[in-house]
């Protein structure tokens, strides 16, 4: 009988490429953290019904409440005394943006579990497109707590520099009412 060496040779490459492309499947899969907050934000974005209220340092002392349904929104944004500073309802495609926040948690990874909040802290560099990353440093942290599957509180720190000026905003997004799910 022949013995063909290259056979064996073939066969081991082949090997130690699949040995490889296991290993880096296993590294770059997301974590049961990322997991829970990623699947969380897509129950969430399919929701029928989500009601909450924000504020951002941005806003001030103000606070934005909204009713989303998939094609409307309503907010209303009322000052600190509870008077309405304006109204407004949305309709459409454009209507999706109040979940932005929401939305952006499928692209943040590296989060970690304290109790019912998972939080992640990221170089603000890498959340924004290569050609500017450059020009900007600092963090950009994140906390996210989950309650029936969804995700209900989130809370955005960015303390950055930008072409030398300093930026520190935050962004409280709290759900009341998610789905069939209810804050109590």
């Amino acid at each position: 009988m022949r013995r063909f060496p290259l056979a064996f040779a073939i066969l081991g490459v082949l090997s130690l490429l699949m040995a490889g492309a296991v290993a880096l499947g296993v590294a770059q899969s997301p974590t049961t953290t990322d997991l829970a907050v990623h699947n969380g934000a897509g129950e969430t974005l399919a929701a029928s019904e989500v009601v909450g209220h924000y504020t951002a340092s941005s806003l001030g002392s103000d606070v934005v409440s909204f009713v989303y349904t998939p094609g409307a929104v309503t907010e209303v944004a009322r000052s600190a005394q509870g008077a309405v500073k304006a109204k407004r309802s949305v309709t459409g495609k454009n209507a999706v943006a109040i979940l932005q926040p929401i939305q952006q948690l499928l692209a943040i990874h590296h989060f970690s579990q304290h109790g019912s909040t998972y939080r992640s802290s990221e170089p603000l560099a890498d959340l924004v497109p290569a050609r500017d990353r450059a020009a900007v440093s600092g963090t950009y942290r994140t906390a996210v707590q989950l309650s029936g599957g969804y995700v209900v509180n989130v809370h955005f720190a960015i303390n950055a520099v930008e072409q030398g000026q300093k930026v520190s905003e935050t962004v409280d997004y709290r759900l009341t009412r998610v789905g069939s799910w209810e804050a109590t």
